[in-house]
């Protein structure tokens, strides 16, 4: 196998990102949430209890977007608002007890998703792919 140009490496990573969307995508119809409010609910999960503006950084989207976001989570009950205890003017977000449950179904559908993709490369393809990938994932310290 020829090795790529950087351009034409990049629109392969990007390919494939946008496959694995789409059938994360897919893997949540039928489920109460979107890849958004999914991806919301594993955030707030990960950083429970949080701040909204936490979720927003961690969304890499505006606080009015996520508080769009967390509102829907809200009324569907499964996120709770708490005043934080150190900042009287502050909300907690933490999931409730259907929110788990719901979170729980959502990692299924992932992985349902992610193995529609992935699935045809052996243990030693995704050794491989893990080891290259893994270094772009790190933030850069210059940014």
């Amino acid at each position: 196998m020829s090795i790529p140009a950087t351009s034409e490496l990049a629109d392969l990573i990007l390919r494939a990102a946008r496959r694995l969307r789409a059938a994360h995508a897919a893997a949540l119809d039928g489920l109460p949430v979107n890849p958004h409010q999914a991806h919301a609910l594993r955030a707030i999960a990960r950083l429970e209890p949080a701040r909204p503006s936490q979720v927003a950084g961690r969304l890499r989207v505006a606080r009015g977007s996520a508080t769009e976001v967390i509102d829907t989570l809200e009324a569907g009950g499964w996120v709770a608002r708490t005043p934080d205890p150190s900042d009287g003017r502050a909300t907690l977000l933490s999931l409730t007890p259907s929110g788990r449950d719901l979170l729980a179904r959502v990692a299924q559908a992932r992985d349902r998703g992610a193995e529609g993709v992935l699935g045809g490369l052996s243990p030693q393809e995704r050794a491989t792919l893990t080891e290259a990938l893994t270094p772009l994932t790190t933030p850069d310290p210059q940014a």
